[in-house]
C-alpha cells in the first residue's frame, strides 16, 4: 500500500512540473548572440549598399554580441542557392527569381525547398536597355532587321542581368551568337570594366539590372549621351507569361538626358530567409527594417518607395512561403 501512495505521489509531482513547464514562456532563442549572414552581389551595386546598412540596423536589434555582415554574394540567381544550402541566413532576390527557385524551374535544376520569404518590395530594380545616341536603333528589333553591328554589355554571370539580357534579346529573335556574327559583341563584364570600356569605344550600350540613380548608368550617361530603348507591350507581355517578368516604368529624368518615361520590365527586391532561423530572430529582422525606414532610405534613395503593405503579400514575394516571424509580425501590424 505504501508503495500505491507513493508511486500516485510520484505521478503527482510529475504531471505538476510538466504543467508548471507548459505554462512558462519559452526562452527566446534571440536571448543569444546570432551572426548572420546576407548575400547581396557586387561592391558598387545598389544592393551591396543596402544590404550594408540593413545588416546596421538589423544587427541593432539583436541581443549584444550579434553580428550581421553584407556579403557580396551571387547575385539574383546565385543568392536562393546559396541560402538554401545554409551557407547564408538572408539573401536578396527578386519575386520571379524567387518563384523560379521555389518551383525549380527557368535556372533551376531543382525545387528550393529550404528558402522562405522575408520582406517584399524593397526597392525597384529594372532591366534596362542603353545605346550611345549616335546609334540608330529605336528598338531592338532593329538590331535584328538590319543585323546590326552592336556591341552590348551587360553584366557577369549570377545574377539577373545575363538571364534577363538574354530573355529581352530572345523576345526579338536574338542570341548572343547572332551579335557576334553580325560583327557586334555580347559581353558580360563587372562594374569596373564598363565605364572604361564606353569610353574607350568598346561597349555601344548596355542592357543590365538597373536601379534609381544607379551609379554605373549615372555615369555612362554622363560619359557619353545615352537613349533608352524601350520593350513593345507584346514583348513585355511574353516575358511576363513565360518567365514572370512584370511591365514597369523607368521614370523620367532618372538619368542624364533621360527626358522620357521608359517602358521596360521591373520587380521590387525581396529578402528570403533559411527556414531554419528561429521564429523570433526572424522577427527581429522584419521589424528593424520596416521600424528604420528613414534610417535605410537616407544611406539608399532607393529603399524609398518600400510599403510594407505590399512587402508583406505573397504575390510580392514570388509566391514562397512566408517564415512564421514575419507571418507574426504582419499579424501583430494587421497586415495579415
Amino acid at each position: 500500500m505504501r508503495k500505491f501512495y507513493g508511486g500516485i505521489k510520484c505521478l503527482i509531482v510529475i504531471i505538476t512540473m510538466v504543467c508548471f513547464i507548459g505554462v512558462m514562456p519559452a526562452i527566446s532563442s534571440a536571448a543569444e548572440p546570432v551572426q548572420l549572414k546576407l548575400a547581396s552581389t557586387r561592391v558598387g551595386s545598389g544592393w551591396y549598399v543596402m544590404a550594408g546598412i540593413m545588416a546596421d540596423v538589423i544587427g541593432k536589434g539583436l541581443p549584444a554580441g550579434s553580428t550581421v555582415a553584407a556579403l557580396p554574394k551571387s547575385g539574383a540567381v546565385g543568392n536562393p542557392k546559396v541560402l538554401n544550402a545554409k551557407k547564408v541566413e538572408l539573401a536578396f532576390t527578386f519575386p520571379m527569381v524567387a518563384n523560379w527557385a521555389w518551383n525549380g524551374k527557368i535556372k533551376y535544376t531543382e525545387k528550393l525547398t529550404n528558402i522562405r520569404a522575408l520582406l517584399g518590395d524593397l526597392g525597384p530594380y529594372w532591366v534596362a536597355g542603353g545605346v550611345k545616341t549616335n546609334i540608330d536603333i529605336k528598338s531592338w528589333a532593329d538590331v535584328k532587321a538590319k543585323k546590326m553591328k552592336i556591341r552590348i554589355s551587360t553584366q557577369t554571370k549570377g545574377g539577373l542581368s545575363d538571364v534577363g539580357a538574354r530573355h529581352v534579346l530572345g523576345e526579338y529573335g536574338i542570341t548572343p551568337e547572332d551579335l557576334k556574327s553580325w560583327g557586334g559583341d555580347f559581353m558580360m563584364k563587372g562594374f569596373n570594366e564598363m565605364i572604361p570600356g564606353l569610353k574607350a569605344g568598346q561597349i555601344d550600350g548596355f542592357l543590365m539590372m538597373c536601379t534609381p540613380n544607379h551609379p554605373t548608368w549615372t555615369e555612362a550617361a554622363i560619359t557619353r549621351p545615352m537613349k533608352f530603348i524601350n520593350l513593345e507591350d507584346d514583348v513585355m507581355s511574353r516575358l511576363n507569361s513565360k518567365y514572370g517578368y512584370t511591365k514597369s516604368i523607368l521614370p523620367a529624368g532618372m538619368f542624364q538626358g533621360q527626358k522620357e518615361d521608359i517602358h521596360t520590365i521591373g520587380f521590387p527586391t525581396v529578402m528570403l530567409i533559411h527556414k531554419d532561423m528561429p521564429d523570433d530572430v526572424a522577427y527581429i529582422v522584419v521589424k528593424s527594417i520596416v521600424e528604420n525606414k528613414d534610417k535605410i532610405t537616407a544611406a539608399y534613395k532607393g529603399f524609398e518607395s518600400f510599403d510594407v503593405k505590399k512587402g508583406s503579400k505573397l504575390a510580392n514575394v514570388g509566391g514562397v512561403p512566408f517564415h512564421p516571424g514575419a507571418v507574426k509580425y504582419f499579424k501583430e501590424k494587421g497586415l495579415m
